[in-house]
């Protein structure tokens, strides 16, 4: 009596093996929190070097404004304008801040970093890596002003507590200032956009420069 051979017991088809990838820029993986944040003192540095544009485009907008009403009234100004203009007020002051705010502003928008960044090899971006919009560099612009209170100890303090150096300003924009070279590659913008922006910058510090003046001439 022969025996049948063992009928062998089929085999399963193993499952494939899929490897979930992340999204990547030039090596940099997307996630919050994976970008070295700048110091202090080179943020300090750079910030003193943009106030030279800042003052050469306050100047420049001055100095267009006399131009213009002198031009304008044939060089007899009226005598209650020279009054104003002569006695001291806060409107150029504060004109003269708003418009150190949009030329920050406006540079770091378009091209994710002001005169002193660059200079230093600096640049501002989203916490994702991606390149910093307009939107929140106005907003960390706009709080420098309560993050530079007691000679820049509020930035300071804060940014101690940070893992990424991150003033207030840039908590609430989700923005990180890192250097150039730890950036992603795509969020990195080419000369051309810096000259766009940095013209931009110093044409509306001047524009805010002639309002202040305005202001105070008139009322």
């Amino acid at each position: 009596m022969s025996t049948l051979p063992p009928v062998p017991e089929p085999s399963l088809p193993t499952p494939a093996v899929t490897s979930s990838s992340t999204l990547t820029f030039g090596g940099y993986s997307g996630a919050p929190g994976a970008l070295q944040g700048e110091t202090f003192l080179r943020r300090a540095i750079a910030k003193i070097i943009d106030m030279v544009p800042h003052f050469g485009a306050s100047y420049a907008g001055g100095f267009l404004f006399s131009t213009i009403v002198l031009a304008a009234s044939a060089g007899h100004l009226p005598r209650q304008w020279i009054i104003n203009l002569r006695q001291p007020a806060i409107s150029p002051f504060v004109f003269a801040l708003l418009g150190s705010l949009l030329m920050e502003a406006i540079q770091e928008g378009v091209h994710g970093s002001t005169l002193g960044k660059v200079c230093l090899g600096m640049v501002v971006v989203q916490e994702d890596g991606t390149p910093c919009r307009f939107g929140p560099a106005l907003i960390r612009s706009a709080a420098y002003f309560i993050d530079s209170f007691f000679f820049g100890l509020i930035a300071y303090f804060q940014m101690e507590k940070t893992p990424q150096e991150q003033r207030y300003g840039d908590q609430w924009a989700h923005t990180v200032v890192c250097n150039r070279r730890d950036a992603p590659a795509e969020s990195l913008r080419g000369p051309g956009r810096f000259v766009v922006g940095f013209v931009l910058a110093c044409m509306a510090d001047a524009a805010m420069a002639m309002t202040g003046l305005l202001f105070k001439m008139l009322v």
